[in-house]
C-alpha cells in the first residue's frame, strides 16, 4: 500500500512539464502524459485510493519508466517519483498482475534460483587470484556469473571477478567469496516483488552477518545492499575502494593514455549521489574525456531491472553509444546492467543502423588491466 507521505507527495505535483523535458523514454514514445512521471503519479494515486482497475495499459505504463530518476532530480516539487512508481508495481502485482520482464523472465528465474541452499555454483573455480571462503572483507559478484551464460555473449564475467580478486590482492587484501550469496534483489524490489526481496535479503544478510567491509562491483547491488539491507558493514562501490586505496597509497596505477569517457549508472550517480570516485580513478588511467551528458544529467542506458528492454530502450543506448563515441574510444561503466545492454547492442547479429565502433568496458576490468607492477 502506498503510505500517507508518498500520497501527499502525488498532491505536491503542478503539472509543470519538467519531468516531460527530461524524460529519456517519453523522447522516444511521444505518448500521452502516463509516458512520463506526472502522469504515472496520477496513475499510482488511482489505484492506491481503488479508482482504477488493472490492466495491460496501466502495467505498461508503470513498467515503461526505467525508474533513472532524471524526472526527480528536476522536480521543483521535491516528488519522490520513483518511490511512488515502485510502491504502485508493487500493488499491481499485489493484484495479480505479472510483471513484463523482457527475455522470457529469465533473470528472475535467477533471483529465484539463487535463493536454494547447495546450488552448484562452478563460477568459483574460474576465478584467479588469492581468496578465501569467510572472512571480514567480502566481494559481492552479484548475478554476473548467472546471467553471461543466459544471455549467451562476453559479459566478463571470469574477468571482472577475477578482477576485483587482484585488485584487491595487490593491495594486500584477500577478499571473501561466498559463493552461497544469492542475488541481491534488486530487481525483485524494483519490479514490486517484495516477498521476492525479502527472501532475498533475509539469506543474504544471515550469510554477511560477519562482515566488516563488503564491495561490490554492480552500482545496482551497491545501491541495494547499502540503502535496502540492514547491515552491520560498511558497502563500498569498488570506485569508491580503488580510489581509497590510491589515495592511501596502497595501489598504483598505470596511465595508459587510451581515449576513455564514462557513463554514469543511475544507481551510482543520481540514487547514491557518487560522482566522484570513477573519475578520480580513471583520470588516473587514461586520457579521460566526458560526454555532453554526465554525472548527474547523465542520460541512462534506457532498462531498468530487466523490464521493457524493446526498440525504445534501444533507441536510448544507441542515443548513449554515439555521445561516447564523439569524445572517447573506450566506454566505461560501473553497472552490470549497463554492460550488459551496451553489449547487446554491440553484439546483436543485426545491429541497429549507425551503431559506432566503440569498446565497452567494466570499470573493475579496466582498472585491473592498469594496475601499476612492484605495488
Amino acid at each position: 500500500m502506498i503510505n500517507k507521505q508518498l500520497l501527499l507527495d502525488i498532491t505536491k505535483c503542478s503539472r509543470c512539464g519538467k519531468c516531460t523535458a527530461v524524460c529519456p523514454m517519453f523522447e522516444k514514445t511521444r505518448g500521452w502524459d502516463t509516458g512520463v512521471a506526472r502522469g504515472r503519479i496520477l496513475l499510482a494515486w488511482g489505484l492506491a485510493r481503488g479508482e482504477l482497475e488493472v490492466d495491460d495499459k496501466l502495467v505498461e505504463a508503470l513498467y515503461q519508466c526505467p525508474t533513472c530518476m532524471l524526472c526527480e532530480q528536476e522536480c521543483t516539487a521535491g516528488a519522490k517519483v520513483t518511490e511512488i512508481i515502485r510502491e504502485a508495481r508493487a500493488l499491481v502485482v499485489e493484484k495479480g498482475a505479472s510483471v513484463p520482464f523482457s527475455h522470457k523472465a529469465a533473470f528472475d528465474v535467477v533471483a529465484r534460483i539463487t535463493l536454494r541452499d547447495g546450488l552448484n555454483r562452478d563460477w568459483v573455480d574460474l576465478i584467479k587470484g588469492d581468496y578465501q571462503e569467510e572472512g571480514e572483507i567480502v566481494y559481492f559478484p552479484g548475478c554476473l556469473p548467472y546471467v553471461e551464460p543466459i544471455l549467451d555473449f562476453d559479459l566478463g564475467a571470469e574477468r571482472i571477478i577475477s578482477g576485483a580478486v587482484k585488485i584487491l590482492n595487490w593491495a594486500g587484501i584477500q577478499p571473501a567469496i561466498i559463493k552461497e550469496l544469492a542475488c541481491c534483489g534488486h530487481d525483485a524490489f524494483w519490479s514490486g516483488q517484495y516477498p521476492l526481496f525479502n527472501a532475498l535479503r533475509q539469506k543474504n544478510s544471515k550469510i554477511l552477518n560477519g562482515a566488516k567491509v563488503i564491495v561490490t562491483s554492480c552500482a545496482e547491488s551497491y545501491r541495494t545492499l547499502k540503502n535496502e539491507y540492514s547491515l552491520e558493514a560498511e558497502v563500498y562501490h569498488i570506485s569508491q575502494f580503488v580510489r581509497d586505496l590510491v589515495r592511501e597509497g596502497k595501489l598504483e596505477l598505470n596511465n595508459g593514455g587510451e581515449r576513455i569517457t564514462f557513463h554514469d549508472p543511475c544507481r551510482l550517480g543520481r540514487h547514491m549521489g557518487e560522482y566522484n570516485a570513477p573519475r578520480e580513478v580513471l583520470k588516473a588511467v587514461g586520457d579521460y574525456k566526458e560526454m555532453a551528458r554526465h554525472g548527474r544529467d547523465a542520460l541512462c542506458c534506457g532498462v531498468g531491472a530487466w523490464i521493457n528492454c524493446n526498440k525504445y530502450s534501444k533507441q536510448i543506448r544507441l542515443d548513449r553509444l554515439k555521445e561516447a563515441s564523439e569524445v572517447a574510444d573506450i566506454l566505461v561503466t560501473a553497472c552490470s546492467k549497463c554492460l550488459a545492454h551496451f553489449r547487446c547492442l554491440m553484439e546483436e547479429p543485426d545491429k541497429t543502423e549507425g551503431v559506432p565502433d566503440i569498446k565497452i568496458m567494466d570499470f573493475t576490468e579496466f582498472v585491473a588491466n592498469n594496475l601499476r607492477k612492484g605495488c
